[in-house]
């Protein structure tokens, strides 16, 4: 079982509460989750991927375009085709990614596990 780090989830709550606070747009280009995200591992951003995936992979995305829509797009598209049997779903470190792209498809798909049922259809 992948056990997730503590910093990997306080990826996570920074990026809900970043997005409760100011919305997806102003989330997406904010200096703290910015900051946040380069000074942590690629474990643990990966880690925090893997866990906003599997909450937006039943979610329509926002609409977006450029690399962290397509990063977000894949990962949501994955999580949704995992077998749970197999145990956690889990999205590959990669110390080459840019961190940016990675926040910024975070925020994608964490505002897809926020949005109701209602936006979805809209």
């Amino acid at each position: 079982m992948i056990e997730r780090t503590a910093r990997s989830l306080t990826l996570v709550r920074h990026v809900r509460w970043k997005l409760h606070i100011v919305g997806h747009h102003d989330a997406a280009s904010s200096p703290f989750l910015t900051s946040s995200w380069r000074a942590s591992s690629a474990q643990d951003r990966a880690d925090a991927l893997a866990s906003l995936a599997r909450d937006a992979r039943n979610r329509v995305l926002p609409r977006a375009s450029g690399p962290a829509f397509t990063l977000a797009t894949r990962l949501r598209r994955a999580a949704r085709h995992y077998d749970e049997a197999a145990g956690p779903f889990a999205v590959e470190a990669d110390e080459t990614a840019d961190p940016v792209v990675q926040m910024r498809a975070a925020v994608l798909l964490a505002h897809a596990a926020l949005r109701d049922d209602c936006w979805a259809n809209t």
